[in-house]
């Protein structure tokens, strides 16, 4: 199932600072297991967010964030995250999260128009982070086509399945 960029979310936030680590993200080396991890996700850097987040709250972050190891984001999204918004992002977290369909978005200044606890509003066809209450504003920059295809496709994998069926029916190879 794919992600639909064009969608507007609108969601309560959750902010943190920057430099946030993936292993604080994912702490697989302490709890291996899904549920596990849903349970004690960013408790590091606040431990009331595992007992609190809701589905549909968005997580807002300074620099860096995702830096660190090679951890995926995948329980943000597990625990309900509908999209996490930063000042920059880790290269590996990012090209992570792209690979799954989790949707993350780079906008300078975001940290500044977000209020822990309000609501943003995440328009990606409109290039715009909107924080609802006092209309601040921060842009986001946008993907480049190919990436947008993945996020539509639902991940990478899902992307070149699909890329991969196109080619071979192009062939006039029979697939099943």
């Amino acid at each position: 199932m794919g992600f639909d960029l064009n969608q507007v979310i609108r969601g309560r936030v959750w902010k943190f600072g920057d430099s946030i680590e993936s292993d604080a993200i994912n702490p697989y080396y302490r709890y291996p297991t899904m549920e596990e991890l849903k349970q004690h996700t960013m408790e590091v850097y606040r431990p009331e967010f595992p007992l609190q987040v809701k589905p549909g709250d968005i997580l807002v972050a300074g620099r860096n964030f995702g830096c660190g190891s090679s951890r995926p984001g995948l329980v943000l999204r597990e625990v309900g995250i509908a999209a996490i918004v930063a000042e920059s992002v880790s290269r590996l977290f990012l090209r992570n999260s792209i690979s799954r369909a989790i949707p993350i978005f780079i906008a300078p200044g975001v940290s500044a128009i977000a209020d822990d606890g309000g609501t943003l509003e995440v328009d990606y066809p409109r290039g715009l982070v909107i924080n609802t209450a006092s209309g601040a504003q921060a842009r986001i920059s946008k993907y480049p086509a190919a990436i947008e295809h993945i996020y539509a496709c639902g991940g990478l994998l899902q992307f070149a399945r699909a890329r991969f069926l196109r080619e071979q029916e192009a062939a006039g190879v029979k697939t099943n």
